[in-house]
């Protein structure tokens, strides 16, 4: 087992994905396969209001190298290129969007085993640097992010977070927005597939003396169905249905419902990803 604490990005992570993630207001059907060379194809149409975008994308792994592609409806052409240990114990990732070229960023993530270190640089002429490093375990671990704008000479954001994981729980406190606000989270899981869980979280933006707090789960009906749930102190009530048509072939069913205004039609939204 790795003893390095994970990413910055990995602080707060588990909680997100349970409130966030899969939670859709609009229409998307994904379809997935893969060739005899080993490349992942990905076709994407998405329906949101009176607009409708689709894109292509293909994900192809050869030793430690892994290429991915995407092209948009839009004529945008997103590129990913990830390297693994060009150097001991990193990893470098290279983006690139056509025709926007000052889209172009590099990152080089580097593990140790109490410590891990990002940086990632804009390529082009007036680049911006940001830089995260987490100490710890996998147990409980300290980071930082710290962005720089290298034209003004200014810090465009600077974040401190803490993460204590356990193997039945995990909790995270966050201090982002330069200061502005905090943001403190717990999940409890209730299975050891970790599939069932229950979440609280709470945040405060000093500016506005706003707080909102937001509770949700996730339980597992059976190894097909899995239904989450979430609601904060705003009234935001979301809902969604998650099944499992065939192997890899995911039927979601969302809806979210403004509480304190029920005069307002609800937004559902439907996902269908299939893959082979």
């Amino acid at each position: 087992m790795s003893k390095a604490p994970g990413l910055f990005v990995d602080i707060g992570k588990k909680a997100k994905d349970l409130l966030t993630k899969d939670y859709t207001s609009y229409q998307k059907f994904t379809v997935s396969t893969y060739t005899v060379a080993g490349v992942a194809l990905t076709s994407t149409a998405l329906k949101k209001g009176g607009l409708s975008t689709g894109d292509v994308a293909a994900l192809y792994k050869y030793k430690n190298t892994q290429f991915d592609v995407k092209v948009e409806t839009d004529s945008n052409i997103s590129t990913t290129l990830t390297f693994t240990e060009i150097l001991p114990s990193t990893k470098t990732i290279a983006s690139f969007k056509v025709p926007d070229y000052k889209s172009g960023k590099l990152e080089v993530q580097y593990f140790h085993d109490h410590a891990t270190v990002t940086t990632m640089v804009g390529l082009n002429q007036t680049p911006g640097v940001d830089v995260t490093a987490t100490i710890g375990t996998p147990t409980i671990a300290f980071g930082a992010e710290v962005g720089y704008d290298t034209t003004s000479g200014n810090f465009t954001k600077y974040t401190a977070g803490i993460s204590v994981t356990k193997p039945d729980s995990c909790a995270s406190i966050i201090l982002g927005d330069k200061g502005d606000s905090i943001k403190a989270s717990y999940v409890h899981y209730m299975d050891q597939q970790k599939k069932s869980a229950a979440v609280g979280e709470i945040s405060r933006r000093f500016s506005t003396n706003e707080n909102t707090f937001t509770v949700g789960g996730a339980y597992a009906v059976d190894h097909l169905t899995l239904i989450k749930a979430k609601l904060n102190s705003h009234g935001r009530l979301g809902a969604l249905l998650q099944h499992e048509v065939v192997p890899k072939s995911l039927l979601t069913i969302s809806s979210e419902l403004d509480t304190k205004a029920l005069e307002k039609s609800p937004r559902f939204g439907l996902a269908l990803a299939l893959k082979p």
